[in-house]
């Protein structure tokens, strides 16, 4: 895709652009940021700018070049992902994909001494390059020092502290930041067909990654997660002590991805009571993350006071910096669902 269908990342793109506009194209870079923000869709439409037949400010998206750079076989864009399966070269059967080994660089060293096949540019992009073996950073480094003329190398990492200072050093550093939620609620209700109050939620749950909003648009495994766990909160305010310890046993019973899927549960807890401190402030429906279940926000916002809000806000937080620390699943839960005492009386 070209620049233009980038969502977010405007910093970014101005600085390839202008780099390429003024001749101060570096040699090497390193795309730094969040996975799914976009990095990825970025370097390949540096790869596009680099290489299209009729380049203005950006990539058509439609000469040969430009078509073959999206569909992943021009003979002068390479993509090692190791997570994907994508190689240089083929690697021995018994590889585990836990490091990017020397021998892919070596070959990424050995073609990049060639001239560009079709294109004005040969672009090398290395996903994950914090997981770069000792000796692959070492070989990577000798290609940074004698850059061969019309090679681009982009690294995409998620931090710059694992990678080599000498390696760092010869890298300009692009950073891509965590996309606006309006920015990916727009972008699905517009370019994916996403109703305006399904996106709003996608977007809050995304946590400012695109590829994650358009993957749970695509499952939707998520959002029937959020309806029984929006209603399980709502059956808490008024249950005992043994439907508590019931419900946390039932939710660790769902073994499958327990970690991750609670730290949405999570997050899905803290959008929900954030929308009802929001509501019981401004009574205003457009602030609400959960616009379809304004009914119940607002019936539920009146039954409690700031005190009982405080305490729910404060329990979802600290269950989540317990998840952080690897607190036993159960054990966390029954602590939450405890702290969610049942809703006082509306006055």
């Amino acid at each position: 895709m070209p620049f233009r269908d980038i969502v977010g990342q405007h910093h970014a793109i101005v600085l390839l652009r202008e780099a390429v506009r003024a001749g101060r194209m570096a040699h090497a870079y390193l795309f730094v940021g969040p996975a799914g923000v976009g990095r990825r869709s970025l370097a390949l439409a540096f790869a596009q700018f680099l290489n299209c037949e009729r380049p203005d400010g950006d990539g058509c998206g439609v000469c040969r070049a430009c078509r073959r750079i999206a569909e992943g076989n021009h003979p002068d864009v390479h993509l090692l992902d190791i997570e994907a399966r994508r190689f240089l070269i083929e690697p021995p059967k018994d590889y585990k994909a836990r490091e990017i080994p020397i021998e892919q660089i070596r070959a990424l060293r050995q073609d990049a001494s060639y001239p560009p096949y079709e294109g004005r540019a040969k672009v090398y992009i290395v996903a994950d390059a914090e997981r770069l073996s000792p000796g692959a950073a070492n070989s990577l480094l000798k290609v940074l020092e004698e850059p061969p003329p019309a090679v681009s190398i982009i690294l995409i990492a998620e931090s710059t502290t694992p990678l080599p200072a000498t390696l760092l050093s010869r890298c300009q550093v692009v950073r891509c930041s965590s996309i606006p939620s309006r920015e990916i609620e727009r972008t699905l209700t517009e370019q994916h067909g996403v109703t305006a109050g399904r996106a709003r939620i996608l977007a809050a749950l995304s946590a400012g990654r695109m590829a994650r909003a358009l993957a749970l648009a695509q499952s939707g495994d998520l959002l029937e997660a959020r309806e029984r766990f929006l209603s399980l909160l709502a059956d808490l305010e008024r249950a005992g002590p043994v439907a508590r310890l019931d419900a946390a046993e039932q939710l660790t019973r769902e073994r499958e991805r327990l970690p991750e899927r609670l730290a949405d549960l999570l997050e899905i807890a803290a959008w929900w009571y954030r929308d009802l401190a929001v509501w019981k402030e401004t009574q205003d429906p457009a602030l609400l993350i959960n616009l379809d279940k304004a009914e119940e926000v607002a019936r539920l916002s009146a039954a409690l006071s700031w005190e009982d809000l405080r305490r729910r806000i404060e329990a979802v937080d600290y269950a989540r910096d317990s998840l952080d620390r690897n607190v036993q699943p159960r054990l966390l839960l029954e602590s939450l669902f405890f702290k969610i005492a049942p809703a006082a009386a509306p006055a």
